[in-house]
């Protein structure tokens, strides 16, 4: 799949650029965090980084119709130049009494992510034929994923070596370069609305058109049942985000920076992941492979919560395979049913319907890490996702792709 998708001169630049901006993206998320801690020694305050990074998901109806009524490209280059703005004020970052300016940054980040995810779908799905979705979308998320390997590593090393600033200042370089390569796509189909669309002649009507994608993905049973099961997960999985700090500190005895290394494993399971499962939903449908990246991260939160370094090893490796295969079915089963005009609401308001719950699950965890400890949080976690995992299996039928029937195929062609 890979080999075909580079074959493709426009998909073979947004593959370089988003190579580009994912190495840059996961070396300065994990530096936020770490950053924080070692600058507070506090895992709650590096929680609340996530938090942070997620609470724009509340603006998603308004970032979604801005990714809907613009052409996405520009949208993209747009985000990116942002970005790079944004994030070169960690430059001026020295000490403790300068936390709220990363929180601050961190906040913009999230912003910045949301017209991303958003804007990057709504341009794949006008690019990809539909029978290609899912392979292409495993494609970015291996890519996604493998950079996860160099970029926390990277990261960490670069914070280590030389602070946090030396990130910063990578990060707005990446976003420039992945700018200038949005700008080197020719024959991309873009949705540009008609005049009347874009202006809403008053007040309900502006609602109606922000409330659009929640709505379509509400109504559509099949998607609420997709969003709704990965909002309950991930709003557990959320508490985990805080927990890694104490399980690292206390349980494995080892330096905030370790959760470099947890991350590259977990990135190494998901390169799979992410090449199996456009495969693995063309078999089985994208419920069947959700369900199994749910157990998955069940079973690998399990082994990660007995706090020795091998079971925690394969944990990660379990929990990194298992995420794609839920985050790609996800995303392929939105984009597939919602008509191109409607894509940016309709990612956002999915990714918002899940990230809330997550930042939830970030604050409840931030307030009691500190009494109940890591190994509560990752067990009640494991028993989350393994239950999702087993009521999504039980709705496997509705997205299985249904076999050309013998009667069809002995029919012959019409004159």
């Amino acid at each position: 799949m890979l080999i075909r998708l580079l074959r493709q001169r426009d998909l073979r630049v947004l593959f370089l650029g988003q190579t580009l901006n994912m190495f840059g993206n996961s070396a300065m998320i994990i530096t936020l965090s770490v950053w924080v801690v070692t600058l507070t020694g506090s895992p709650g305050a590096a929680g609340l980084v996530f938090v942070f990074l997620v609470l724009p998901a509340l603006a998603a109806p308004f970032l979604g119709l801005l990714v809907d009524r613009f052409p996405r490209r520009r949208v993209l280059i747009l985000n990116d130049l942002a970005s790079a703005a944004l994030v070169s004020t960690l430059l001026t970052v020295e000490d403790r009494g300068d936390i709220w300016l990363i929180y601050l940054v961190t906040l913009g980040y999230g912003v910045s992510a949301q017209i991303y995810r958003a804007s990057r779908g709504g341009l794949l799905h006008s690019m990809v034929p539909d029978e290609m979705l899912g392979e292409v979308n495993g494609v970015f998320s291996s890519l996604s994923q493998s950079l996860r390997i160099i970029g926390p590593l990277a990261g960490a090393g670069i914070f280590a070596v030389a602070g946090g600033a030396a990130v910063a200042a990578l990060d707005a370089f990446t976003f420039l370069a992945s700018a200038a390569m949005y700008m080197l796509l020719r024959n991309v189909p873009d949705l540009r609305p008609q005049p009347a669309e874009r202006d809403a002649e008053n007040a309900g009507r502006l609602v109606t058109e922000l409330l659009a994608g929640a709505r379509h993905v509400l109504n559509n049973p099949v998607l609420r049942r997709m969003i709704s099961a990965s909002a309950l997960a991930f709003g557990f999985a959320g508490t985990v985000n805080v927990a890694i700090y104490a399980l690292i500190a206390d349980g494995l005895g080892r330096s905030p920076a370790f959760i470099g290394v947890l991350g590259a494993v977990q990135g190494a399971g998901s390169i799979v992941a992410g090449f199996v499962v456009g495969s693995l939903m063309r078999r089985a449908g994208e419920f069947s492979a959700a369900s199994l990246g749910f157990l998955l991260n069940g079973v690998g939160l399990l082994a990660i919560s007995t706090a020795e370094l091998p079971a925690v090893v394969v944990g990660a490796l379990l929990a990194g395979f298992g995420l794609p295969l839920v985050l790609v079915a996800e995303i392929t089963l939105v984009q597939r049913r919602t008509a191109n005009e409607l894509q940016g609401r309709a990612i956002a308001a999915s990714d918002a319907i899940i990230d809330v719950p997550y930042a939830i699950g970030i604050g409840i965890a931030s307030v009691i890490i500190g009494s109940v400890g890591f190994r509560p949080v990752y067990l009640v976690a494991a028993a989350v996702f393994t239950v999702v995992g087993l009521a999504v299996l039980r709705f496997r039928a509705q997205t299985r792709p249904q076999p050309a029937t013998a009667e069809a195929a002995a029919t012959p062609p019409t004159e």
